[in-house]
């Protein structure tokens, strides 16, 4: 007698093996977004961190002391801070070419993720670097190496680190290809590691839009109707001036702020439904639109549309 061993739904949601290509445009673009990440903080090098600035590490590490923050800083590993206080006193310490150089590796480092998908089929590639390509490392060195530049710029940060850095962790589980299988046809190229990253990935975002919407929900503005135009209401971060233009219209700004209360959730919950997930992405992608333009967190709203793109199975929309 044989008999079949029938997995569990919360095993076969989590590990049942998935075609690897399921998540190359997520890979892709989530690095895309990594790369303008680390380009758009060149500009800032040496403004902040350089010997004297205010985010220098010296002068962050008397913040710290001053704040009795030593022992979680402890925990916030960076290559920046080694090099600082491995050349302490020293020309190399805190000098902008060396923060500038961190940035222009991740940028590469980002770029051959995006790309080492097809890249490792190139036939004059030795053997070994095609296999580094279709597994996790690089993957995994990105995501290093962003944890790296979001520690090191902790004074800086904002909504998009934490949100960007969880979902390369989760990317980084996922492998790139599989060389041994070239021969095969793509849609049985399966991996369990495949579906497990996705999985992540799509609660993750899940997790996001939903204290996305608690935090709204938890000011007064977003009651009020006023949420739309507080977001663009710092003068520094506008990407539009709204000034005397019909978006002063207050049937405007709070039937826009009803909509995003409203939209995000319902994208979400929708995007779990298999017959209308492509409506979901939508809405999502509406939504981020939105709070792009309007609160000048682009790298943030992109990111969410990108990650909720892993949520159900692309193959089944409707």
């Amino acid at each position: 007698m044989s008999s079949t061993v029938i997995p569990s739904p919360w095993t076969d949601f989590w590990f049942r093996p998935s075609p690897i290509w399921h998540l190359t445009w997520v890979r892709r673009a989530l690095c895309l977004v990594t790369a303008g990440y680390f380009a758009s903080a060149l500009p800032d090098v040496s403004t902040w961190y350089v010997s004297g600035a205010p985010a220098s590490s010296s002068n962050l590490a008397t913040f710290f002391r001053t704040a009795e923050l030593t022992d979680q800083a402890r925990w916030m590993f960076s290559p920046l801070y080694l090099w600082d206080s491995a050349f302490a006193m020293s020309p190399l310490s805190e000098a902008a070419w060396v923060y500038q150089a961190y940035l222009l590796i991740g940028i590469a480092l980002a770029v051959l993720v995006a790309v080492a998908n097809p890249l490792y089929r190139f036939e004059r590639l030795p053997r070994v670097v095609s296999s580094l390509l279709a597994g996790s490392l690089p993957c995994v060195l990105l995501w290093i190496w962003f944890v790296g530049w979001a520690n090191r710029a902790v004074l800086l940060a904002g909504i998009t680190e934490p949100v960007l850095s969880v979902s390369l962790a989760a990317l980084a589980i996922a492998p790139s290809g599989v060389p041994a299988l070239d021969r095969l046809p793509v849609s049985k190229r399966l991996s369990w590691r495949t579906t497990l990253s996705r999985r992540l990935i799509a609660v993750q975002a899940t997790l996001i839009a939903l204290m996305t919407t608690a935090t709204m929900l938890a000011s007064p503005i977003w009651w009020n109707g006023m949420g739309a135009y507080a977001l663009v209401a710092p003068v520094q971060d506008r990407l539009i001036d709204v000034r005397e233009t019909f978006f002063e219209n207050s049937i405007v700004y709070e039937s826009l702020t009803l909509l995003l209360v409203l939209v995000l959730p319902l994208g979400f919950w929708l995007a779990w439904r298999p017959n209308t997930r492509r409506l979901a992405l939508g809405l999502i992608a509406v939504w981020a639109t939105v709070v792009a333009f309007l609160s000048a967190n682009i790298l943030y709203a992109v990111t969410l549309a990108i990650i909720a793109t892993s949520i159900g199975q692309p193959e089944t929309d409707g």
